[in-house]
């Protein structure tokens, strides 16, 4: 079966899982399989280019920005999803190194170019997340993650800061980046590799 789904272009792969409003744990990992050098080599070049930022973040941040890709592709706004999941780690990358930079200022790289993290010729109307809930989806993610890290990482993926987060949750700001971390390792352990 797995070899089955293999063959599947990006674009077939991701139109059944539309189709039947699911996310197999198999479907997940072709996905991820396919686009994880891509996101290893993005945080490789990134790191180089501003040492503030740790690779692992980068690309833990990454494999984030896929996993959200994957949740909201919609193909009827033009773009491809490969050109869709290569943005969607680069805005994850570019707020890891703003966090970097915040954090380690005496290491702070004046000339970096936020820019050279986004690939050219993409419009807005590429960017607009669908943001339609996908049940399976998170019901995959719930057998891996704790409650609090599937509510954290739910609020951290709709874009809400640490203090949001902290407040709703009724958590110190800590905690809501402890069980972040926690999340995108078990992710990435269960579904990265």
């Amino acid at each position: 079966m797995r070899t089955e789904i293999e063959k599947l272009s990006d674009e077939e792969l991701l139109k059944n899982i539309k189709s039947t409003d699911k996310i197999s744990s198999d479907e997940a990992a072709v996905l991820v399989e396919r686009y994880m050098n891509v996101v290893k080599v993005k945080a490789l070049t990134t790191a180089k280019r501003c040492p503030s930022a740790d690779f692992d973040d980068l690309y833990s941040d990454g494999l984030m920005g896929l996993l959200k890709a994957i949740r909201y592709y919609d193909e009827k706004k033009g773009a491809s999803f490969a050109t869709f999941a290569s943005l969607c780690v680069d805005t994850s990358m570019r707020t890891c190194v703003a966090k970097a930079l915040k954090i380690s200022p005496a290491n702070k790289d004046d000339d970096f170019d936020f820019d050279s993290l986004q690939d050219e010729g993409k419009s807005t109307d590429d960017i607009i997340i669908d943001k339609e809930q996908n049940g399976e989806f998170y019901k995959k993610l719930g057998e891996i993650l704790t409650d609090k890290e599937m509510a954290v990482l739910d609020m951290y993926l709709r874009h809400y800061s640490y203090q949001q987060i902290g407040e709703a949750l009724g958590i110190k700001e800590k905690s809501v980046d402890n069980a972040l971390q926690r999340a995108k390792s078990k992710i990435k352990h269960n579904l990265g590799k």
